[in-house]
């Protein structure tokens, strides 16, 4: 849980003593991470005197600028720079562990950065590089194992290759791995943008916010969630300078439509086809 929800629910308790306190604390844990993990200079993620050996060392890979963005721990102060530094994980070459050279927008992130590294992109205003992180084919990246051939999401991307058959890497491993498989929440609540309303729960209320692909990789989405009143459908596909949009929202719901930040519409329960500006 973390001090926000902590404070939310000391509110609606009526301890306001404890949501005070709370939010004191939360308030010092931010400063104390950007004193410490940021350097004031570069603006680059760096480690601290946990391994003291390295303490100063810069850190610069791209789990280490996801995590911060997303959970609201950079200040105004290193913000700026702080995401032009994580784009700069993406753009440029990395090399891994065992050696291998990866070219530009390969997936560097292991299960934890995985899960928030897409999210990261598009809340800090660079869905561009969200879709060719998500686009990119050769290793490691997600495309990559289609392309050998995987249905399943696998624990490790090169768990099977054309090359090297099953390699000698797979002593401890899933071939059914959620942890990379964590892309699926991004495609559903950013690329095709279903989205749930903290304040209805259950989706009786929901946002379509979809995210037009800006980096043109794809050309259109589509897909579906299940809410307890039913299907929920978003689609959308490029049309010269408009994009077709399909919406499907269930009876007894409702949802508000945002296209690049802006409320659209609200949609009541039925089918909804819309042509927009991309732009």
């Amino acid at each position: 849980m973390s001090a926000d929800d902590t404070e939310g629910s000391t509110k609606i308790l009526g301890k306001t003593d404890d949501a005070a306190m709370f939010n004191k604390y939360r308030d010092e844990r931010i400063r104390m991470f950007n004193d410490i993990y940021i350097d004031p200079i570069t603006h680059k993620t760096r480690f601290s005197s946990f391994i003291a050996e390295r303490e100063g060392e810069l850190v610069d890979i791209q789990t280490s600028y996801a995590l911060p963005l997303q959970f609201g721990l950079v200040d105004k102060f290193h913000r700026k720079e702080f995401i032009a530094n994580f784009r700069n994980t993406l753009t440029r070459n990395n090399v891994t562990d065992s050696g291998i050279e990866c070219e530009p927008y390969s997936l560097m992130t292991g299960f934890i950065g995985t899960a928030w590294i897409n999210q990261a992109l598009s809340s800090s205003g660079n869905s561009y590089d969200a879709y060719k992180l998500l686009t990119q084919e050769e290793y490691p990246s997600w495309i990559y194992p289609i392309n050998q051939g995987a249905t399943t999401v696998w624990e490790r991307l090169n768990s099977y290759t054309h090359k090297d058959g099953f390699g000698s890497n797979n002593s401890m491993n899933s071939f059914n791995h959620y942890s990379f498989g964590a892309i699926g929440a991004w495609l559903i609540n950013n690329s095709i943008g279903i989205t749930r309303d903290e304040e209805a729960p259950g989706f009786r209320h929901f946002y379509l916010c979809p995210e037009v692909d800006p980096s043109n990789s794809i050309s259109y989405a589509s897909g579906y969630f299940e809410s307890p009143y039913g299907r929920i459908e978003s689609s959308w596909t490029k049309d010269g300078d408009n994009v077709k949009c399909h919406f499907m929202v269930p009876a007894n719901t409702s949802a508000t439509l945002i296209i690049n930040g802006k409320k659209i519409a609200e949609l009541l329960p039925g089918r909804h086809n819309l042509s927009l500006p991309i732009k």
